[in-house]
């Protein structure tokens, strides 16, 4: 089976930049995280939904996160990223993120990383992730 996959662009902007114009380090888990949202609404599904879903009693928090920095990118970059399923357990997913940078035309790897999900019901008690959700990660 295939790998689920989506890619996104992210404009790095002004805000996220540190006195030399590179993106300060928790802006890239902050596109991290962007590319979890728009991962989930490209496969339908709310990321409100997902992460704290008060109706069902169900929420999908991080648990951890990884991040290894490849190049700096900076001020007005156009990025690339790419965001991955890599593994889906019974009560919880990791996803996996490449981030590219433009380099005199070419796409170089600035980031490589991962957020791993735990769900959980209302009291904060790992659960089997809901059928639809895991039909979402694995489709």
């Amino acid at each position: 089976m295939a790998t689920a996959s989506h890619t996104i662009e992210i404009r790095v902007r002004f805000g996220e930049t540190d006195p030399y114009g590179v993106a300060y380090f928790a802006a890239i888990l902050d596109y991290f995280k962007r590319g979890m949202d728009e991962f989930l609404r490209s496969r339908g599904l709310s990321p409100d939904g997902v992460y704290r879903n008060v109706r069902r009693s169900f929420g999908f928090p991080v648990i951890a996160t990884q991040c290894r920095y490849r190049s700096p990118v900076r001020f007005d970059d156009l990025l690339t990223l790419r965001t991955r399923v890599v593994r889906v357990e019974e009560k919880g997913a990791t996803f996996g993120f490449s981030l590219f940078r433009p380099v005199e035309g070419k796409d170089v790897l600035a980031a490589e990383g991962k957020i791993s999900c735990r769900s959980i019901d209302a009291s904060w008690k790992p659960i089997p992730i809901p059928k639809d959700l895991r039909k979402a990660l694995t489709g």
